[in-house]
C-alpha cells in the first residue's frame, strides 16, 4: 500500500508567507490553520518529484533548559541523505489517520507520534510544552524543493529520554555554548534552526 503524506500547494503557500530560498521564515498561527484546513492527502511517490506541492513536515527540536538533545544518524538511517550527519530535530512526513482538526493541535499530534517513535521518555520526563517557532525553507538543495519544516521547540522538565533505534541514531544532551563544535556535521534544517533560533 502506497504512503500517503500531507501537503500543500507551493504557489498558495507562498502567498501565506514571505519567500525565502534558504532560511528561517516567520509565520502565525493564521497560516497554520489554512494551511491545515486546505492541505491534501497525496501519494508520496508522487510528490517526490512535484514542486507544485511542498510536502509539510513538522521538525520539533528537543529541549531541556539551556540544553538541546542532539542526533547523530548512522549509516542504518532509511533516509539516505541524512546518514551519518547531526540533527537537532524530530518529525516526518504526516499521514492520515488521526482526525485532522482545522487548528494547529493535528499538526502537534502527529508531531507527538513522530516523537514517540524516535525516543521514549521516562514516567518522570514530561513535555512542558510545543511551541511553534516559524517555518525553514531550503531550494538550493534537491530534496528541500519538494518540502518545508514547521519548526517547533519540544520542551521536556527533564533529560531522562532514550533513543529507541540505537542502529538508526544515537544522541546526547549537548549544552546550547557547545553545539557550534558540532554545527559543520548538521544537516541543512538543523543548520537554519540553530542560526535563526538557538544561537
Amino acid at each position: 500500500m502506497e504512503e500517503l503524506v500531507f501537503a500543500f500547494p507551493t504557489t498558495e503557500l507562498w502567498n501565506l508567507l514571505t519567500y525565502k530560498e534558504r532560511g528561517f521564515i516567520r509565520g502565525s498561527s493564521d497560516a497554520l490553520k489554512i494551511i491545515v484546513r486546505n492541505g491534501i492527502f497525496r501519494k508520496r511517490e508522487e510528490l517526490e518529484a512535484d514542486p507544485s506541492f511542498k510536502q509539510i513536515i513538522p521538525y520539533g527540536v528537543i529541549s531541556c533548559k539551556d540544553s538541546y538533545y542532539l542526533f547523530k544518524r548512522s549509516s542504518g538511517q532509511t533516509e539516505k541523505r541524512l546518514q551519518n550527519l547531526y540533527s537537532l530535530g524530530v518529525g516526518g512526513h504526516m499521514n492520515p489517520g488521526c482526525s485532522k482538526d482545522n487548528d494547529e493541535q493535528f499538526i502537534i499530534d502527529e508531531l507527538k507520534r513522530e516523537l514517540s517513535e524516535e525516543i521514549r521518555l521516562s514516567d518522570g520526563c514530561l513535555i512542558e510544552a510545543i511551541e511553534f517557532i516559524g517555518f525553514i525553507n531550503d531550494d538550493t538543495i534537491q530534496v528541500g524543493r519538494f518540502h518545508i519544516g514547521l519548526l517547533y521547540n519540544i520542551r521536556l522538565s527533564g533529560k531522562d529520554a532514550i533513543v529507541n533505534e540505537t542502529d538508526k541514531m544515537t544522541a546526547e544532551w549537548i549544552d546550547k555554548p557547545l553545539l557550534s563544535e558540532f554545527y559543520e556535521g548538521m544537516e541543512t534544517w538543523t543548520k537554519i534552526a540553530y542560526d535563526h533560533y538557538i544561537r
